[in-house]
């Protein structure tokens, strides 16, 4: 199958953003398909030109082409109503798609964004369209369009990562059951896996018997590691240690920080295999990376009692909180530190969870929900 992808943007050289994008067209590759990657450069934020094209040969039969057209963006400047960032990506992805190496048998938009910039040229050639769902807020996303109705009724499917995410689409007005398939998110399970822990702190400088926690994501309100912070400082127990992956402005702080700060996607796992459980009071998501690579690590789980966390965690492998209530997290980080049976229970049956989550099995779903809804 020849696919093209548009997709705010990818992987390269200089930096790791969109790794859950590549992961997924990596796979697609690697299964023997033909993969055209359309993700625009903005040389303002990056301050680099890129060459347009990239061809990467890859394992079994398929390649993946990545075109990026270099494009200026201009932080939220905004004219008449429209953001102008969005309107040079825009144009961006329309000039790629007169320059395909391969002709599409789909068009794959890696959100709701970019699947409506791929419309009028899906719309114009007859190329089945699709879109990944996987938006925290859907809404803010589509409330510019002028021709909703007819984009939506051009559709031919919409993966969503979440039950969350399918009854948010069809709430809005985008999309119908028939044409939804929930796919949850997925890990590379040859990187995200279960290592020997004692050999993991050793290499980072843990004690054997600290309890640590693991926090990974961007710090910022919606992520709630300052939640995390405040929950640990509640507990008043200098025994509990924590690792704080990520960046941003709201900065956690709290005794027992053994790390904080930014790390290579490759490096994550070693720090989630080194801890005893994964925290995440995120108020809102599609469906959360993190937690499912959390899991494949065989760490339990402390995430939020929210609608986008049911279809991945349960109460086998995970304890759900409101993810506002400090004294709730607190509670629930004390409670797996002192029940070791509690725990071990929970990593394995989070380690059951995510063996159902991989991506060479995601990849393979989303090619037969392809295969079923192309007419």
């Amino acid at each position: 199958m020849n696919i093209v992808i548009i997709s705010y943007d990818y992987p390269d050289e200089r930096r790791t953003v969109f790794p859950f994008v590549a992961r997924l067209v990596e796979q697609w590759a690697k299964q023997g398909h033909n993969c055209c990657v359309i993700a625009p450069y903005s040389i303002i934020a990056n301050r680099h030109f890129h060459t347009f094209k990239e061809v990467i040969q890859h394992e079994g039969q398929g390649t993946i082409t990545i075109l990026r057209p270099n494009f200026i963006s201009v932080s939220n400047l905004t004219i008449a109503g429209k953001r102008i960032s969005w309107v040079m990506h825009e144009r961006a992805v329309q000039r790629a798609l007169k320059r395909l190496p391969i002709k599409p048998d789909v068009i794959y938009g890696h959100f709701w964004e970019q699947a409506h910039e791929g419309y009028r040229f899906a719309r114009k050639h007859g190329i089945p369209l699709f879109v990944a769902t996987g938006e925290s807020d859907i809404a803010k996303m589509i409330s510019k369009w002028k021709d909703k109705e007819v984009f939506c009724n051009y559709l031919s499917g919409v993966v969503c990562v979440s039950t969350k995410n399918k009854q948010e689409s069809i709430a809005l007005g985008l999309t119908e059951e028939s044409k939804c398939e929930v796919i949850p998110n997925a890990i590379d399970s040859k990187l995200f896996q279960k290592l020997d822990k004692t050999s993991c702190r050793r290499e980072l400088g843990i004690a054997e018997d600290d309890f640590v926690v693991a926090f990974v994501g961007w710090f910022n309100e919606r992520k709630g590691a300052k939640r995390v912070a405040q929950a640990i400082r509640a507990s008043n127990d200098l025994d509990i240690k924590s690792l704080f992956v990520g960046i941003g402005s709201e900065e956690p702080d709290c005794p027992g920080i053994l790390f904080k700060g930014k790390l290579q996607h490759k490096d994550v796992p070693k720090y989630l295999n080194a801890s005893d459980i994964f925290v995440l009071p995120t108020l809102n998501e599609g469906c959360c990376n993190a937690v499912v690579e959390a899991m494949a690590c065989g760490l339990p789980v402390i995430s939020s009692n929210r609608a986008f966390n049911w279809d991945i965690l349960n109460e086998r492998n995970s304890i759900m909180v409101e993810p506002t209530d400090i004294n709730a997290i607190c509670q629930a980080i004390l409670r797996l530190k002192t029940d070791s049976n509690l725990r071990q229970t929970m990593a394995e049956a989070a380690l059951a969870s995510a063996e159902q989550l991989t991506i060479d099995v995601r990849a393979s779903k989303i090619i037969n929900f392809f295969k079923s809804h192309a007419t």
